[in-house]
């Protein structure tokens, strides 16, 4: 393995196994993995946290991330931001999130978006997250993916083969030259 830095995020809509993933590829790697726990804490009761966490948290965590060369696995970061402030018609600052993505993008982060075919049958631990609310999150990553400056890789989800999901990770990240 290089000693190069890798900034990898995991997001997309619930229900579609990003923690596991992430976490799979953390230990894969031996790259530490990093996922805010109070995301679940304030989602219903302070939707604002998160656009403060993108305007404070994020641009603190990236001159770390700039500064030390640190390697990262996120689970969830701006891209969430991005999507769920349209979603859910939530207020956030379009030019922190530009300047978090160009950032992250200098850094040559990499994206990866499981998706599913349906979400028909997801329930989800929050009421607002029905499935037709994850039909337009999904969409809503796709338009977010042509938004970005950082490279993305979609992958359906609906088989829950982890195997297989690393394995297509891991192709993806060799050949955008993550991987060596």
């Amino acid at each position: 393995m290089s000693s190069q830095q890798r900034v990898i995020i995991f997001d997309g809509p619930d229900m579609c196994g990003k923690t596991e993933m992430a976490l799979e590829l953390s230990q894969d790697l031996q790259i530490p993995y990093f996922k805010n726990e109070g995301e679940w804490k304030f989602f219903e009761d302070d939707p604002q946290y998160f656009a403060n966490c993108i305007k404070y948290g994020a641009t603190f965590f990236l001159s770390y991330l700039k500064t030390s060369g640190t390697s990262v696995i996120m689970d969830r970061g701006h891209p969430s931001e991005w999507v769920y402030s349209k979603a859910f018609n939530r207020k956030t600052d379009h030019n922190i999130l530009r300047q978090v993505d160009e950032s992250f993008a200098e850094l040559g982060t990499k994206i990866i978006i499981p998706t599913r075919t349906s979400y028909e049958h997801a329930i989800d631990q929050f009421s607002a997250i029905t499935p037709a609310k994850l039909f337009l999150i999904d969409n809503l990553y796709h338009e977010f993916s042509k938004w970005t400056a950082c490279e993305t890789f979609f992958m359906n989800v609906d088989d829950e083969n982890l195997q297989r999901e690393m394995s297509e990770i891991k192709s993806f990240l060799k050949e955008s030259g993550a991987l060596k």
